[in-house]
């Protein structure tokens, strides 16, 4: 978790002095929305299947550099153990409501965002890595929140320009 951290403070830096040196571009506004697969890992594998979600996403464009990024999303885990004496147990639903920054290198990107995630009550942080085509955001994260890990696909879809 530690390194995790370290690395997203290096890429806050880099992306700081990058913006410093780039040309100003007209800032504004855009939001998408997103379908995502999830994938636990490590302990959480153990207890729940591949899940799925949706979310909602809101990008401001401080440059053509750094983008600031904000998301409210739904996922949902399929609970793979057997009932236990006729007690189903229940699929794990999890709200997020995370930020942070997108460092843009052409269509290439690396972002960082922390946040809370109800359902497991947990803080945590998501790395990713992704390829943006115009209005078609293709996106790889891993979120670590507690004891709870899960990495991600992400495919959205940007209303605006």
């Amino acid at each position: 978790m530690k390194s995790i951290v370290k690395f997203f403070v290096v890429i806050c830096f880099v992306a700081f002095f990058t913006v410093s040196q780039s040309q100003a571009q007209e800032k504004k506004l855009v939001t998408g929305n997103s379908v995502t697969l999830g994938f636990p890992i490590g302990d959480m594998e153990s207890l729940y299947d591949m899940g799925w979600g949706i979310n909602a996403n809101i990008d401001y464009n401080f440059s053509k550099f750094l983008t600031g990024r904000f998301d409210l999303g739904w996922s949902t885990f399929k609970n793979n153990l057997a009932p236990v004496d006729g007690i189903d147990f229940d699929n794990l639903d999890v709200w997020e409501f995370t930020g942070g920054l997108r460092a843009n290198i052409s269509v290439f990107y690396l972002e960082g965002r922390g946040g809370y995630f109800t359902g497991i009550n947990q803080w945590g942080v998501v790395p990713a890595v992704g390829l943006r085509f115009g209005k078609l955001d293709i996106q790889g994260s891993l979120t670590v929140a507690g004891d709870y890990h899960w990495g991600g696909v992400r495919v959205g879809y940007y209303w605006g320009n």
